[in-house]
């Protein structure tokens, strides 16, 4: 009569249904918790990036299957550091992951996310950058009260080095901008060591030599 009831997640055996409903074992947990925020990233990336690893795979994945994964510890974390870094284009962001076989162990890494904003502002065009900044300038100015064009005057230092080194406000801005660089005046040393670290300087210091019609119009439509 024993062992009539069993999970099938992990496979045990009960002898009585009461028990079984009652029982939670590790993949049940997971089972009951796949529709929260966290899970739903996580396997939407876990799905991609199975795609993307074996494309000539034609059995369709599951949640069943990301349940069972080995991996899914490492995508629900980095499902969680998406949700609370917010970054600018997570799309790209996770397709920058794929294609430079980052290991799953170094996805919620800081210095991973710094790498591929250094990487992607360079491919980044000024129009595409001015673009992006006067968007964060409007949106700042919605939550403020100020005037967007007030924005490098009185947007807080901390809030102006977080968007830089989040990607927000691109290395095209900062180098070409006048204002941009009135408002690195009025940053604290350490704030302008955080900024030193997350931007190529060499880099852009030489692209913005070679560009003085991209830093012209830059400065004109900004200032």
């Amino acid at each position: 009569m024993g062992n009539e009831y069993q999970c099938k997640y992990c496979m045990k055996k009960f002898a009585r249904e009461r028990t079984l409903s009652s029982h939670m074992c590790e993949k049940k947990r997971r089972f009951m918790s796949i529709d929260e925020p966290s899970s739903r990233i996580a396997f939407q990336v876990w799905y991609d990036f199975m795609k993307y690893v074996a494309p000539q795979t034609k059995k369709e994945r599951t949640t069943d299957d990301f349940i069972r994964s080995p991996d899914y510890i490492g995508f629900i974390k980095f499902a969680n550091y998406i949700i609370q870094l917010r970054p600018t284009e997570t799309n790209k962001f996770i397709k920058w992951l794929f294609k430079h076989s980052v290991k799953l162990s170094n996805w919620s890494k800081r210095e991973t996310y710094s790498l591929y904003i250094q990487e992607s502002s360079k491919l980044e065009t000024v129009e595409r950058a001015v673009e992006r900044m006067v968007l964060l300038m409007k949106s700042w100015s919605e939550e403020t009260g100020h005037s967007w064009e007030e924005y490098f005057q009185e947007v807080p230092t901390v809030t102006a080095v977080n968007s830089i080194v989040m990607g927000r406000i691109s290395p095209w801005i900062i180098y070409s901008s006048k204002s941009a660089q009135d408002l690195l005046d009025r940053m604290e040393p350490g704030q302008l060591e955080t900024i030193t670290r997350s931007i190529d300087t060499e880099w852009w210091t030489k692209k913005i030599q070679k560009s003085p019609t991209e830093v012209q119009w830059c400065n004109q439509i900004l200032n």
